[in-house]
C-alpha cells in the first residue's frame, strides 16, 4: 500500500450497513489480501488502499467471478468430506468462533476507552424472522412479497 492507508470499518458502512458486518468485511478483506488467488487479492488491496470502493469490487464482473469460484470450490470440497472430517470441521470452526468472539471483545474494550457507560452496552443482533421468507425484501411477514399469511382481524373477525 504505496502511503500506508487502509480503509476503516467506518468507510465500510455503506455496503455492510451495521458496525458488525463492517469489522466482518474488513477482517475479509484482510484475509483476501493475502490468499492464494491473485485476482482476489488486487480487488482486496485496492478496496483496503481506498483507491477502490466496495461497491465497484462486489459489482466488477472479475472479481464477481473470482469470489463465485472460490466459494464453488469451498462448496465442492464441503460435499466431498466424510462425516469425520465435517465433525473435526465443526469443532474447529467451534473454537474459531470463540476466538473471534474473544478478539471482538478486545477490540470493543479498546475503542470504549473514554466513552461513557451506554457506549459500552452490548450490541444485539438485528432480530430476524425465522420461516421460508426470512429473506424476502418485507422482512418475512406474510410471505414472499406480503401475501397470505395472518391479517389483523378488524372489527367483524376473519373472514
Amino acid at each position: 500500500m504505496p502511503d500506508g492507508r487502509e480503509v476503516d470499518q467506518a468507510e465500510l458502512l455503506g455496503v455492510a450497513k451495521d458496525e458488525e458486518r463492517a469489522r466482518s468485511l474488513l477482517r475479509a478483506l484482510r484475509t483476501l489480501s493475502t490468499g492464494p488467488d491473485p485476482k482476489l487479492r488486487e480487488m482486496a488491496h485496492g478496496v483496503l488502499r481506498g483507491d477502490l470502493t466496495a461497491e465497484q469490487a462486489f459489482t466488477d464482473p472479475e472479481y464477481t467471478a473470482a469470489l463465485f469460484s472460490g466459494a464453488d470450490r469451498i462448496r465442492r470440497a464441503g460435499e466431498q468430506r466424510t462425516d469425520a472430517e465435517a465433525r473435526e470441521a465443526g469443532e474447529r470452526f467451534g473454537e474459531w468462533q470463540q476466538a473471534r468472539r474473544a478478539e471482538d471483545e478486545r477490540d470493543d474494550q479498546g475503542e470504549g476507552q473514554g466513552t461513557s457507560p451506554s457506549d459500552m452496552a452490548p450490541r444485539t443482533a438485528p432480530q430476524q424472522p425465522a420461516g421460508p421468507w426470512r429473506h424476502s425484501g418485507t422482512g418475512g411477514v406474510g410471505g414472499p412479497g406480503g401475501l397470505g399469511g395472518s391479517r389483523p382481524t378488524g372489527p367483524f373477525g376473519h373472514r
